[in-house]
């Protein structure tokens, strides 16, 4: 058994590392976060299915799947409904009967996609990929792996947003909405790609501030919206039952809107510094800002918050290191002391005791 301290100590460390990856050229820094995404890989798929939640449904799923020379359209999905992703599982089970090699398989496909976005959009990817794992793989690679992959997917395809091409965007869509259908959240970034419009300064600053008396003084409206929306009932299921101890959970001292609020609004005040550094500033703010809108509104479901707010929220892999363009690089040291300190306090909160028991025989 691993003590809790150990992680903290081996996420500090590799925090530090990717400090010293980031520093190199470019070829070598690829290299080196090519290699993090493939340990990572495994580190997910070789989880204990029994402590994780969602892993177990799908190793049953998996059991009980035929192989691609006895699929049928008609064989029954447990656990989920989308049958892209039952797909994938057919073409897996063609190759092997492991339930370990099929969550690594899956792990590894989600990791491709998350190193091809920040090779892609993250001046600093290393820190990026140090990001992603305080924020985000703990709810998706280790439980949620169906969302975890169309999530990766949509991300690394965020040049066809950029680029305008709306009918490629929109297939990028519809096969990840057949792996999860909560990438139908990404829709409202189609159409803006279709129309080409970004939202002012002034409409993220209003934004902000509607949403937050919305989330204080009308959250009973926002329950009855919620509550009677059958896509969001069938994404949280039973999180969103009246009575559920996680139905409530949450209102605005959740240090996570705070969070997001902060980093959007500083990207946002310094529009004219930071669109110089990345062509897809506007991109990455237009959804950072809806991200960060349905955080806030949906605040009094913590868990729906959570799945509706996630996918856009892994744009902060690529805005956070953009902000070492505000400063001198004899100052850098500051900036990495101070996101060293809130990804350890999120990592803190988003990861179990039960990570020490991760491993399981392979």
């Amino acid at each position: 058994m691993i003590p809790k301290l150990y992680v903290f100590v081996a996420f500090v460390a590799f925090y530090l590392f990717s400090m010293a990856a980031d520093a190199q050229d470019k070829k070598m820094r690829n290299v080196i976060l090519l290699l993090s995404c493939l340990v990572l890989a495994y580190f997910a798929g070789a989880r204990d299915p029994m402590l994780w939640s969602d892993t177990f449904t799908y190793i049953t799923d998996f059991l009980f799947a035929n192989d691609i020379f006895n699929f049928s359209f008609s064989d029954p999905i447990i656990g989920y409904v989308e049958g892209g992703f039952h797909f994938l599982v057919v073409i897996i089970k063609s190759f092997t009967d492991n339930s370990t090699t099929y969550l690594v398989v899956v792990s590894l496909l989600s990791f491709y996609f998350i190193y091809k976005g920040l090779q892609r959009y993250s001046i600093y990817p290393m820190l990026g990929l140090c990001i992603y794992i305080s924020r985000f793989m703990i709810g998706r690679n280790m439980m949620q792996i169906r969302s975890c992959l169309a999530i990766a997917i949509i991300i690394s395809f965020t040049y066809l947003v950029k680029e305008k091409k709306w009918w490629a965007y929109f297939f990028v869509l519809l096969l990840c909405y057949n792996l999860h259908h909560s990438s139908l959240v990404a829709a409202p970034l189609l159409f803006l790609c279709v129309r080409g419009y970004s939202f002012s300064q002034k409409q993220i600053y209003w934004g902000i501030i509607i949403s937050m008396i919305m989330a204080q003084f009308f959250g009973g409206v926002v329950r009855s919206w919620v509550t009677s929306s059958d896509y969001i009932m069938n994404m949280a299921d039973d999180y969103m039952r009246e009575g559920s101890e996680k139905a409530y959970a949450n209102d605005l001292t959740n240090p996570v809107i705070w969070f997001q609020t902060i980093v959007l609004l500083m990207f946002t005040y310094y529009e004219e510094r930071l669109k110089k550094a990345t062509p897809y500033y506007y991109v990455f703010r237009n959804a950072y800002f809806m991200s960060t809108v349905m955080l806030i509104v949906l605040c009094q479901y913590a868990v729906v918050a959570g799945r509706t707010s996630t996918l856009f929220a892994t744009y902060e892999c690529m805005i956070i290191p953009l902000f070492f363009k505000l400063f001198k690089k004899d100052e850098y040291i500051i900036l990495h002391a101070i996101i060293g300190a809130g990804l350890l306090f999120m990592f803190y909160m988003n990861w179990p005791s039960i990570i020490s028991h991760i491993w399981n025989v392979y």
